[in-house]
């Protein structure tokens, strides 16, 4: 039961993490109605750094949990659907990896050091953590879906739906939400750096940017999802 909780813990903070920008005005606000005032306090900033680590600590947890795929990558022979896991795994480590270094780089515990923001080293840094972050929520949506026979498996073994097309004509119609989301919030110009920079629109309703992401998540997720039903299809007829 321990791995789907931290799953689940990933995905809300994932989401977060995403619209860090969003969530600092408005714990601005809140805090001010309880008479707490930081003027020019980037709250924004210190709960992304807070919610970066935790979703770091998370992941390598969650890998500590699956040690056995590490014990076992040089065992075994290797058919077309363990090759798409292991190298979206691999994708996935190294990813984290980019985020954690390139993260390190800009946090407040390295304010002492002074690096100037146009210095080449920070700017690069900024850019890769900006690429990483991006493609980091895509390879883990992904991720989730290859996956996600495991955990239907442990949380959801007790339901029976009579109807079983249902849930795909619901997940057809989020994904195609989902793929206009991912084109209308960008980012795949994120992932490629064609932006370099994160803009959030801070007039919009929070819960429309979450929903939005939320729709891309499970539009990956679906991907890699049917994605492995029918590789497991064709390895079966062969």
């Amino acid at each position: 039961m321990l791995r789907p909780l931290i799953d689940i813990l990933m995905t809300v903070i994932l989401l977060l993490s995403m619209s860090y920008e969003l969530i600092g005005p408005a714990l601005s606000v809140l805090l001010e109605k309880f008479g707490f005032i930081f003027d020019g306090y980037d709250y924004g900033g210190i709960i992304h750094e807070w919610l970066g680590m935790s979703l770091i600590i998370l992941f390598f947890f969650h890998l500590w949990l699956n040690r056995w795929w590490l014990k076992n990558i040089f065992k075994g022979r290797y058919n077309l659907t363990r090759i798409i896991l292991t190298l979206l795994n691999i994708l996935l480590i190294i990813d984290v990896i980019f985020l954690l270094v390139s993260g390190l780089l800009m946090a407040r515990i390295f304010e002492s050091v002074e690096f100037s923001e146009t210095d080449p080293f920070i700017s690069f840094a900024r850019q890769a953590h900006v690429a990483a972050s991006y493609w980091g929520y895509v390879l883990m949506s992904f991720h989730a879906g290859l996956n996600w026979h495991i955990f239907s498996a442990m949380m959801f073994k007790k339901i029976k739906l009579k109807i079983k097309f249902i849930p795909h004509l619901i997940a057809a119609a989020i994904m195609i939400y989902g793929a206009f989301a991912f084109v209308k919030r960008q980012l795949w110009d994120y992932m490629t750096l064609n932006i370099m920079f994160v803009f959030f629109d801070f007039e919009e309703p929070f819960i429309f940017f979450i929903i939005d992401y939320i729709a891309i998540m499970i539009f990956f997720a679906c991907l890699g999802h049917y994605l492995i039903l029918l590789l497991r299809k064709l390895s079966v007829r062969n």
